[in-house]
């Protein structure tokens, strides 16, 4: 048995949920790869690409209104007004792609970003491609474009409570598999709070709070610490940079009267998960997937419009999350959620009625029994 998953730089979530599925089938024997489709057409379109992603993610945290007016009228639109366009783009990329797959002969591609996920398509549509073919949609949201993924076999979906948004882009529930957005096998187990602080060898008598920004460290990280810092509570702060290697020196020189320890770049998220009394961070669909299977409450912040807007519509309305504004502070929202223990099992149980453990693990276990029974 033998697997492609696919994926794009558009962000480092896609590709995290790329790296839980090919960890977890290859614990399973299962021969597969990880595959970035700009990466292996044109790798010079994949330096362009990334860079330009970055771009616009830190130029659209600037024009945010707009960015978000932009997105809803996307969603809005009649895609068959640009769907030759988008159709001719993929055909050629599909082509290319082709070769790859021929030689490779995988049972399962599975496609971890959307727009990858449309070239294959192009590829099931003219019968080039015979493997089971699944699509994994990495939020809690359905984007408009997965529409036009009308081929493949399953789309995977982080909650049955998308079931009206797939019905509205004309996905037949029967192609559904709402196992949850796929996320490393270890966040699913939990240790102490007193042992992970061992671990890392922190003090275990505060309240800790984890502050994130993403693989990137976007956000406006050194604003959320001097809020944190003024609250009256006794807390210490673990602060998470990701691979902002700029932000990271700048938070270490950073004076603040609260105990703060700055991280860079880290494989042990789920270690300081467990450590901490809350995490304050943009709610990307991988960190709340993440954070609902810690059971560890959520403070949103500054989502960058568009998919995250709908992650936020979808935990408040779920009361699975608490959503820090201009007008609700930061420090307003640590008191509710540590000083108020009514508040903090309600938030739990919701989170709880979400969460999704062994995600990726369900989704292979799933996959591997229908490729074994169509051989």
């Amino acid at each position: 048995m033998k697997a492609i998953i696919i994926t794009t730089p558009l962000g480092n979530g896609h590709n995290s949920v790329a790296r839980a599925i090919s960890d977890y089938l290859t614990e399973q024997q299962v021969e597969n790869i990880v595959l970035d489709i700009y990466e292996y057409i044109q790798p010079l379109f994949k330096e362009i690409i990334s860079k330009g992603f970055n771009l616009s993610m830190k130029s659209i945290t600037l024009v945010k209104d707009l960015a978000s007016d932009l997105y809803d009228l996307n969603e809005k639109r009649d895609l068959t007004s640009d769907y030759s366009i988008n159709n001719l783009k993929n055909q050629m990329l599909a082509s290319r792609l082709n070769k790859f797959i021929t030689e490779y002969q995988p049972d399962l591609v599975i496609c971890t970003q959307v727009y990858a996920a449309q070239i294959v398509d192009v590829l099931k549509e003219k019968g080039d491609l015979k493997a089971l073919a699944v699509g994994v949609i990495t939020d809690f949201t359905v984007q408009t474009y997965w529409g036009d993924v009308e081929h493949f076999e399953y789309i995977v979906v982080a909650d049955v409570q998308l079931s009206y948004q797939l019905k509205k882009r004309n996905i037949t529930w029967e192609r559904v598999l709402p196992l949850g957005i796929p996320i490393a096998e270890k966040y699913a187990y939990k240790i102490g709070k007193e042992e992970a602080c061992s671990r890392l060898e922190l003090p275990a008598d505060r309240k800790n709070v984890l502050i994130m920004g993403g693989g990137m460290g976007f956000g406006n990280m050194e604003k959320y610490i001097e809020e944190i810092d003024q609250s009256p509570l006794d807390l210490q702060m673990l602060v998470v940079c990701g691979n902002n290697k700029s932000l990271y020196k700048k938070l270490q020189g950073m004076t603040t009267t609260k105990p703060m320890k700055v991280f860079g770049y880290v494989d042990y998220i789920e270690l300081l998960m467990d450590a901490a009394d809350c995490i304050l961070s943009k709610p990307g669909g991988i960190t709340v997937s993440e954070t609902l299977v810690k059971g560890l409450p959520l403070i949103m912040v500054d989502q960058l419009p568009g998919v995250e807007d709908r992650n936020v519509e979808f935990l408040l309305n779920n009361g699975a999350a608490v959503y820090a504004t201009k007008t609700f502070s930061i420090a307003e929202a640590l008191q509710l959620v540590l000083e108020s223990p009514a508040r903090r099992q309600t938030l739990q149980a919701a989170m709880s009625s979400l969460a999704k453990p062994h995600s990726a693990k369900r989704l292979c276990d799933f996959l591997i029994r229908e490729i074994t029974l169509r051989q």
